[in-house]
């Protein structure tokens, strides 16, 4: 291949720079809030991993990524979730309005299968959602997620702990040959976006940017936390099995309402 061919698709892709340009050639999907549009510069960056540094799991940073889940799955893309650490609770994506069938949950079992999984979803279009937690991939590792990204134009996000993330710093960008018995990855990552979040009493979270071209670290943004359902989601509206139809039940039952027909029962 030529070298002027070689440039030119470089020069092509979305994660390359140029120093003298003034104009940025990210590309990015609306989070559905404006507020974190305007933080963001436009969205959550695609063709580009996205690192969640979260408090502790559970504190609703779940709810930042609903609108983009959904509008994934509207699109006829699977969203994939990598060893989340909870159970998803279906009602509330149904309420959502994420389609339920598009929702693939995979639990992995080494580090290897947990990369092999992040790689090939990102790779085939799916949205990822992945937890890192538990398998603390190496920088080389998540460089490999953020060139797949880059390749496929989606957007993928990394969930992990932000008290692992902020005992990293021991390792270097080429170190492999870590202490497996040492549970804290690099401190620096590859990733286009780093977001902290955290809780602020219980009704607000805090948006920490961390690393994201074009705007400063330490920025901040307060944000409402999700409104809580009003009321449950009906059963009606989840998906049905249509192998294993619903058990027939009996109406041959008798209705004891009394004290006496319950004593003579």
């Amino acid at each position: 291949m030529p070298n002027t061919e070689i440039i030119t698709k470089l020069l092509a892709r979305h994660d390359t720079w140029r120093g003298q340009s003034q104009k940025s050639t990210q590309r990015n999907v609306s989070s559905g809030n404006d507020q974190i549009d305007l933080l963001l510069k436009g969205g959550w960056p695609t063709a580009a991993l996205t690192e969640l540094l979260v408090q502790r799991p559970g504190i609703g940073e779940l709810s930042l990524l609903l609108p983009t889940i959904k509008d994934y799955c509207k699109n006829n893309h699977l969203s994939v979730w990598l060893d989340p650490p909870y159970q998803p609770y279906a009602p509330a994506l149904a309420a959502a309005g994420i389609a339920l069938q598009k929702v693939l949950i995979v639990q992995s079992k080494t580090q290897s299968e947990w990369l092999w999984v992040a790689e090939q979803c990102i790779r085939n279009n799916a949205l990822l959602l992945a937890w890192s937690d538990n398998k603390m991939p190496s920088y080389s590792d998540l460089r490999k997620l953020q060139l797949a990204a880059a390749d496929s134009g989606h957007a993928a996000f990394l969930l992990s702990s932000n008290k692992a993330s902020s005992n990293r710093g021991s390792f270097n960008k080429g170190s492999s040959n870590r202490d497996a018995s040492d549970n804290k990855p690099p401190a620096f990552s590859p990733a286009t976006l780093r977001l902290e979040v955290d809780s602020v009493c219980e009704k607000n979270l805090r948006l920490s940017v961390r690393k994201l071209r074009g705007v400063a670290p330490g920025e901040q943004l307060l944000i409402p936390r999700g409104k809580d359902l009003s009321s449950q989601t009906s059963l009606a509206k989840l998906p049905v099995n249509s192998i294993h139809p619903a058990m027939p039940i009996s109406t041959d039952i008798p209705r004891i309402k009394t004290r006496e027909q319950r004593l003579n029962a």
